[in-house]
């Protein structure tokens, strides 16, 4: 199959040369700027395409071999999980190819064979090229129709194009022109300018063509194009010499037709393209990924997610949610320090035990519970030092070997050991860091560091039982301000029509087309890369609270676990886990589970706490993004942006401080202007919780009101459907009537 480019604004010399460049910001080139993406300048004056930057020297991004290592984790999960996904909609009746699916770079047969990094190219967006497009005029008196092939053709024939004489009856001078805004697209992630013809498959030939460019009754290439239909399907082409066509255009997608071949005429509806604006959000869509940047002493913890080190990471989990084996007898820890080279460590075992021995024989209790003691400290660094001195004995329950082998049912962002490794990175660099020069990395908003603390000395104490005493009553058991929250994100290539890799449409489902961006000069495909460090706002639900919670909705596989327990929350959780599929494709009405409704709590209360931010600090919604950590009952709200933090969120907490915390417990501040409707429908909509999608971390999914407040069961919910169930603030509250 002959490969195209995407650009049909530039013939092939013009690719060589270098386009012009756009100013934007990093985030907004690597994302809604990215190649293939339409757009206008500034006033509306004229289209134009996206275009990788061509300039013999490239903008490499200013990362490490370890980011570029989780980069290219992600990009084979993400290209393994789409195709997946795709594919997987195929029948013995209706067969997808596929190159249906995903990138043809990307693939061998049916098989997905990811791009090594050598022949990836990982750039920072500070440059990207730009070229007028489409390339069709329409006269607005007239409305004679003219297309041209490239940018070239355009300049050779502006000339002629400016002097057409208008035949409209009341013209008195030349076409008055203007770019025609509607392209067609297609799921396949391609696009062509409007044009009389239509793609069709030609079985003498074995090729696609174009026919219908023109007319069937006088031969004229000539062609005009009715607008006056408010509905952009109902407009329609006809001949300039007044022969009529059909009252509607269609296009067929070149590509779709090429893989169908002498299929094509039985399958049109899987190859019919859209109309629409090039405005239009559904014109483009570029995916990206983003994850929590590991600090540089803790590249360990990365290594924990690669595919060949599964017993490595179970041993983590197993130790993180203290999922405890037998335990460790002298012997075994004896022969593993000697192995690492540590025989004084196990000199000091020895001389701690003789000591407790000796204060047993001579009736010292006070002298043998305080060695006694030692020996447990001195065991306990051994086995959680990173990397462990002793490797501790755990004993994973079979419900959670089970979900180490379905993790290809989560994509990473919801991929609970993913999370929780971050989650981990994210403590042992941020949140367990220490205080430098009165500026601590995180400030727990319960005990300030010199920089955020008032002060006066009293007036800080004040200030912090306060917030205390508010985070008890929010349920929460942390709350603080991460200095530079360190996130990592890339954008690897497009789709257009639909932003995930199926949609329904004509009744069927289709396969979304994975595209990547085309090659640079090198032969490299395009990564773009932007990192930040902004300020963020730390949040740690009490555990506790969160299971009484879960006792009161009713969850049908909620696990037993109390205080006494000596397995952690989270790991309960991971017990009853359930993936929402690959881009939520299980995502539907069931029993009332645990896992989810513990996401949608912890999802629920980012956006919450979001638009309290939003309406408090100066930052819109557009501007700030969410991470959650669901089986350590945490999230995080960032500031989004690369360009200079102003602090944002730092002033929010001096200048507001707790009058920002006693607004979550308002009633208002739970409410919807749509009302019952809202609450019916899920309890969460635009009008309340719903934030813009390149804001939220998991389309809007997974969200209801009344996990916080009470109300309605969320629509995932069948067990209480028609319900009214408690939310988390309600029980948190309960005994003083809150």
């Amino acid at each position: 199959m002959a490969r195209r480019g995407t650009f049909h604004a530039l013939d092939d010399d013009e690719k060589t040369l270098n386009a012009p460049t756009m100013a934007r910001s990093r985030s907004q080139l690597g994302s809604a700027y990215a190649p293939g993406a339409f757009f206008t300048f500034e006033g509306g004056l004229g289209a134009c395409v996206s275009i990788p930057d061509l300039s013999a020297t490239t903008d490499d991004a200013a990362i490490g071999s370890e980011t570029k290592a989780q980069i290219m984790l992600r990009l084979q999960e993400v290209w393994q999980s789409w195709f997946g996904r795709a594919y997987s909609i195929g029948t013995p009746d209706r067969l997808i190819h596929p190159h249906q699916c995903l990138d043809e770079a990307l693939l061998k047969g049916a098989s997905v064979i990811p791009l090594g990094g050598d022949r990836l190219t990982f750039l920072s967006p500070l440059r990207m090229g730009y070229a007028p497009s489409p390339l069709t005029f329409v006269c607005n008196k007239c409305r004679l129709f003219k297309r041209f092939e490239s940018v070239s053709d355009l300049a050779r024939n502006i000339g002629n194009l400016r002097k057409a004489k208008c035949l409209a009856p009341d013209a008195k001078g030349p076409c008055q022109w203007r770019q025609l805004d509607v392209i067609f697209v297609h799921w396949s992630g391609e696009w062509m300018p409007a044009t009389p013809g239509k793609w069709e498959w030609n079985s003498r030939n074995s090729e696609a063509w174009l026919g219908g460019e023109a007319c069937a009754e006088c031969g004229s290439k000539d062609f005009k194009l009715n607008t006056d239909s408010p509905r952009i399907g109902q407009w329609h082409f006809y001949c300039a010499n007044g022969h009529k066509r059909s009252n509607e255009w269609r296009q067929n997608d070149r590509f779709t037709t090429e893989i169908f071949r002498d299929r094509a005429s039985t399958r049109i509806s899987e190859r019919r393209m859209e109309p629409i604006s090039y405005r239009a959000s559904s014109a483009y869509y570029a995916q990206a990924e983003q994850f929590v940047l590991f600090p540089e002493t803790e590249h360990r913890l990365l290594s924990l997610l690669e595919p060949q080190q599964h017993a490595e990471l179970a041993a983590f989990i197993g130790a993180k949610f203290r999922f405890c084996g037998a335990a460790l007898t002298p012997n075994e820890m004896k022969e593993a320090l000697l192995a690492a080279g540590k025989a004084d460590e196990w000199q000091s075992y020895e001389s701690i035990q003789r000591m407790r021995r000796s204060a047993e024989s001579s009736g010292d209790i006070d002298g043998f519970k305080l060695m006694d003691d030692e020996l447990r400290k001195l065991v306990n660094r051994w086995t959680t030092s990173d990397p462990p001195l002793v490797r501790p004995m755990v004993d994973l329950p079979p419900a959670v070997m089970a979900q180490l082998s379905v993790r290809r049912e989560y994509t990473s962002r919801f991929d609970p050991f993913v999370l929780t490794v971050e989650h981990e990175a994210l403590s042992r660099g941020k949140l367990s860091a220490a205080t430098e020069g009165g500026r601590a990395p995180f400030v727990r908003f319960n005990h300030l560091d010199n920089d955020l603390a008032p002060k006066d000395a009293a007036a800080k104490a004040a200030q912090e039982r306060e917030t205390q005493r508010l985070m008890n009553k929010l349920g929460m058991t942390e709350l603080g301000l991460i200095r530079e929250f360190d996130l990592c994100r890339f954008t690897h290539g497009y789709t257009r029509v639909s932003a995930t890799p199926t949609l329904e449409k004509r009744g069927q489902d289709m396969p979304v087309r994975l595209r990547l961006f085309e090659p640079l000069r090198n032969g490299k495909r395009p990564i773009y890369v932007v990192t930040q460090a902004n300020e963020a706002l730390y949040v740690r639900l009490e555990p506790h609270a969160v299971y009484a919670w879960l006792q009161e909705v009713g969850v049908r596989d909620l696990p037993p676990w109390d205080a006494l327990d000596s397995v952690m929350l989270g790991g309960r959780l991971l017990e009853v886990a359930q993936p929402f599929g690959q881009y939520f494709s299980l995502l539907k009405e069931g029993d009332a589970s645990t896992y989810r409704y513990v996401y949608t709590l912890l999802h629920t209360y980012a956006h919450v706490l979001m638009k309290n931010v939003a309406e408090l600090s100066g930052l819109d919604l557009g501007s700030m993004g969410e991470y959650i950590f669901p089986l350590d009952l945490a999230f995080v709200v960032y500031r989004n942006g690369t360009t200079m933090d102003l602090g944002n969120l730092s002033s929010l907490w001096r200048n507001e401080n707790n009058r920002f915390l006693s607004r979550l417990l308002e009633a208002s501040t739970h409410r919807c202007n749509s009302g019952r409707l809202c609450d019916t429908g899920g309890g969460a909509c635009p009008d309340c919780i719903m934030i813009p999608e390149t804001s939220c971390i998991a389309q809007n999914q997974l969200l209801s009101r009344a996990v916080l407040k009470g109300g309605p069961a969320p629509r995932e919910d069948a067990t209480h459907k028609g319900q009214r169930i408690r939310g988390y603030l309600e029980v948190v509250n309960e005994d003083d009537g809150c």
